[in-house]
Formats: C-alpha cells, structure tokens, sequence
C-alpha cells in the first residue's frame, strides 16, 4: 500500500475509528467493544479492518488475554485518547457557548493546593464568568501530568515528577509544601518527644501512592537510613479519606502543612516529631509545550498568579 502524506492521512481518519481503538484497548474484546458503540460484531470488525488498511499496518493481535495492541497500535491508541478527549471538551464547551456561557475549562490541582488556591481562585473565575464550566481534577503530579498529555486538562497546578518531562511540559513556579508527619490526637505517638522515620513506617500509614512525588520522597528518606518501603499501607490521592483514616482508624499519615495545620493547631492531630527530607520541587502552572493556553485558561492562570503566595527567593530553589 502506497504511505500517505500526513495530511492526507489526517483526512481519512474518522472519530468513529479512533473510538473503537480507545474501546478497544480498554476491553481486549471485538464483541464487548461492538456492545459499548452500540453496533453489531461484523460492523466493529469492518471499521478496524479500514483503519489498518489505511493505516498500512496491522493494529491488534489476538492473544491468550484477548485482543492486545501491537506497538503500533499503542501509539494510535494514545493518539486516539488524546483526539477524543478534545473532541469532547469542544463538544461540551461549544454547548456551552450556545447557551450564553464562556466555554469550558478543565484543571487538575494537587492537594496542597486543592483546599485553599484552588477553590478561591474558580470563585474568582465564576464570579468574572458565571457560565463558565469547570471540571477538576484532584491528584498527584504524575497523574496530572498524564491527564494534561493527553490532553484531558488545559493546565495543571502541580510539579514535574520527572526530569524528562521538562521536554514536554512548561513550569512557572508558585510554592513550595513543608511535609508534615501527622496522627489523630489520642494516637500513642501523639506525645512522643522523638521518633525515627522507620519507627513511623512500621506503623498503619495512609500515603499517596507511587510514584508521586511525596510517596518517592518518603522512601528515599526510609532508603537513607538502610530500611525499605512501609508496608502496612492504604493508598489514596483524597483528601478526605486521609484525613478520615487519620482520625477514624489510627493511622499516619504526610501531608503538607497547608493542608493539616489548622487542625493540628486546635488538637484535633498532632503533629508527630519526624524529620522527613522536605525537598520536593516547587510546584506551580503546569502546561503543555506545544500548545498556546485557550484564553479561559489564561485567565484562570492570571487570576491563580494573583491569589498565590508571594514568590520564594532564588535561594530557595
């Protein structure tokens, strides 16, 4: 088959394949994914059997497991999540529009920030764009960073988790987060004067999971002093249920003190006497190399430098 030039490529592509791809991957089954689009067996075959036709390339091979894609099949299957994805923001955000809104906007926000940056700083956006819809995403940096790869999110406020995604990512940084190590107040270690890190670990802990930043940090601070990972731990990205495991279930856990001071300061935790290696990157306005911010985000980003805390010093970088 003769390669075709990109753009004449790019024309021959349907959001009708690219979503079969996408159901596809997720499935590792014809029929299921046939079922999911709401179209017969034989019909799904036929789309995919015209992709790799004009593709020039087989893109799924049938395995013990199902349907898996080959490693040229991967690549159409993150091109197709990306292009969907943007398909349905344009989508929500043209609805939006014709309904005398602002279009839409979709942010992801690590925790540090999630309980206080980033609730003022929507109000301020809905109070200057009342019909502007915002969807949030709430979670580590490495999440956020794969959500804004593939085009899920217009911004991010969070870190780059690894240096190779300098390459691809732009940073403007805002802060940095002080860790804390901190248990409910009727805890045993709740009055102790001095702790080992290791002691710490060996305890129920709630932490993010790997490989966010803060998880890496606390076991490269475990790794320094010759002890391995904790092992008696519940992982979770929320909020909520760390501050509930915390209270509930006499468990540990780290957090930034933005996030945990309050309620340390009225006795409600207690902040537990634990050096922990503090030297997590500063975070800050996450975005994409390659593409311009969409003027809801820029505004979103005006109005986030704004309402930041004033910047550290260069020292502190």
């Amino acid at each position: 088959m003769t390669e075709l030039a990109p753009g004449a490529l790019l024309t021959r592509l349907r959001f009708r394949q690219l979503r079969l791809v996408e159901v596809l991957e997720r499935t590792r089954n014809l029929r299921r994914a046939a079922s999911e689009m709401n179209m017969t067996q034989p019909a799904a075959t036929k789309i995919l059997k015209d992709l790799e036709d004009t593709l020039g390339t087989r893109l799924f091979d049938r395995t013990s497991r199902g349907m898996a894609p080959t490693e040229i099949g991967a690549h159409v299957v993150e091109y197709a999540r990306r292009t969907l994805s943007e398909g349905e923001r344009f989508s929500d955000a043209l609805s939006n529009l014709r309904r005398g809104g602002y279009g839409a906007l979709a942010v992801g926000a690590i925790m540090a920030i999630a309980s206080d940056l980033l609730p003022r700083a929507i109000a301020e956006l809905k109070r200057r764009r009342p019909l502007m819809m915002v969807r949030v995403l709430a979670s580590t940096s490495d999440e956020l960073v794969a959500a804004l790869d593939r085009g899920e999110l217009d911004l991010a406020i969070g870190r780059v988790p690894e240096p190779r995604d300098r390459a691809r990512f732009d940073l403007e940084p805002l802060a940095r987060e002080e860790l804390w190590v901190f248990a409910a107040a009727s805890h045993p270690y709740a009055a102790s004067e001095h702790l080992d890190l290791a002691e710490v670990a060996a305890m129920p802990c709630v932490l993010q999971p790997a490989p966010s930043p803060m998880r890496l940090i606390i076991e490269a601070a475990l790794a320094a002093e010759g002890h391995g990972p904790p092992e008696n731990v519940v992982e979770t990205t929320s909020i909520f249920a760390t501050l509930s495991l915390v209270r509930h279930a006499g468990m540990i856990s780290v957090l930034p003190s933005t996030i945990v001071a309050q309620a340390v300061e009225s006795g409600d935790f207690a902040r537990l006497p634990v050096t922990i290696g503090n030297d997590l990157a500063p975070y800050g306005i996450l975005t994409r190399k390659d593409t311009e911010p969409t003027p809801n985000a820029a505004e979103f980003i005006s109005i986030v430098r704004a309402l930041a805390p004033p910047p550290f010093s260069c020292s502190e970088t």
